[in-house]
């Protein structure tokens, strides 16, 4: 007969062992927390510079330095991505949408919105492919990929703007519903954007260039 010992080295009857362990913080094996989930980063560039032939949003997670931030280590404000083009398990991505949203920076202490004609600029020059492991799944330029989030409204002062790429609303976003790709956990993929003939040089004047591009869908987290 097997006996159970408690810490004290008592035999435990069998309501007794089968109580411990109850309450500690251990991972559920075969058990995963599903639910909705967004991943981001962030693709910026100065006011006055000529852009780069390309971006890889999702290839410097969270703590890494990274050049556009000028070597400074990325915060959660930029990224929540852990490790670069991959989730670590149990994490992974049902992708349902795919957005890109055109932002505003702080210039002498007042935040200003990207110039419209650093927007169109991007917009007109540029085109993205997102492949996961080496196959293409979605490409398009970047107007296609709407984020159906934003700021919208009006100003009496002079001089302020708000441009957004589609409409700030949830339904005029593109959801990939019973076409949205799966993502496993530690699978590769990658979002690069391209600018194929000669990259735009930004507005001196203006803000630069701030767009978060994200990740909308369905990820497993650990169930404790």
């Amino acid at each position: 007969m097997a006996y159970a010992y408690g810490p004290n080295g008592q035999i435990m009857s069998a309501q007794e062992a089968q109580s411990v362990g109850r309450n500690t913080n251990a991972v559920m094996a075969g058990w995963v927390d599903r639910g909705p989930w967004q991943f981001w980063d962030t693709v910026i560039a100065a006011a006055g510079t000529q852009l780069l032939s390309s971006y890889a949003p999702f290839s410097i997670p969270i703590g890494q330095s990274s050049p556009q931030l000028g070597g400074a280590i990325k915060t959660k404000l930029y990224t929540n991505l852990v490790t670069p083009n991959s989730f670590a398990p149990p994490k992974c991505l049902l992708l349902m949408q795919l957005g890109f949203l055109f932002g505003a920076q702080p210039i002498l202490g007042t935040w200003t919105p990207m110039f419209l004609d650093d927007i169109a600029a991007v917009l007109n020059s540029s085109y993205m492919e997102f492949k996961i492991d080496d196959k293409i799944f979605h490409e398009g330029q970047l107007w296609q990929f709407p984020p159906g989030v934003g700021l919208a409204g009006a100003s009496a002062q002079t001089g302020q703007q708000v441009w957004t790429n589609g409409y700030p609303a949830p339904g005029y976003a593109r959801r990939y519903k019973d076409w949205a790709k799966y993502i496993a956990p530690l699978q590769q993929f990658s979002c690069t954007i391209y600018f194929p003939e000669t990259p735009p040089t930004l507005d001196a004047n203006g803000c630069g260039l701030y767009m978060p591009v994200f990740m909308d869908g369905l990820t497993d987290r650990s169930v404790q």
